[in-house]
């Protein structure tokens, strides 16, 4: 019984180390220091040029960006056991980190056809606003889940625009 376990591992074994090199074969160079490679990749959409690599990233960021930026009417229903204050001061810390973030994106994309790297790097990073998760955190709320995957999934597209205009 012993051999058969033995092929069967070897078998497993070799099914991974091929599936995994057939999954970095189709990973776009400018994705290499990307946490998330296989989205990365998608999100360059075969870009040739770091250039075009970044101005792709950035837009798809910016897409997800304003989904969220329009997703905003749904804070609202879950803070109405909240006193009206507390409610509105979240609803307009979540507004305005959603404009922000917008804004940032926007600024990176002028930045980069600009080939200001300071400006660039500094508004891509200032697009990790956690201003709206904090402050539902502060109040013991809770965000509804649609907008927490949408603000998690923007966060993996922010780190990888990061990750792709910074190569060299």
């Amino acid at each position: 019984m012993a051999p058969k376990i033995s092929l069967l591992f070897l078998a497993m074994a070799a099914i991974l180390l091929l599936a995994q090199r057939t999954q970095s074969q189709y990973l776009n160079e400018f994705c290499k220091t990307a946490t998330h490679k296989i989205l990365c990749t998608k999100m360059v959409n075969g870009a040739k040029t770091v250039h075009d690599a970044s101005k792709n990233v950035i837009e798809n960021a910016l897409i997800a960006a304003k989904k969220l930026q329009s997703m905003s009417n749904l804070i609202g229903p879950v803070l109405s056991r909240l006193k009206p204050v507390t409610k509105d001061s979240i609803l307009s810390t979540c507004v305005e980190d959603f404009e922000t973030t917008v804004d940032d994106l926007e600024r990176s994309l002028q930045a980069l056809e600009e080939k200001d790297e300071g400006t660039l790097l500094t508004h891509l990073s200032a697009a990790y606003n956690s201003d709206c998760s904090d402050a539902f955190e502060e109040m013991g709320a809770k965000l509804p889940p649609l907008l927490t995957s949408q603000i998690d999934y923007l966060a993996k597209l922010v780190d990888n625009c990061l990750a792709v205009v910074e190569q060299k």
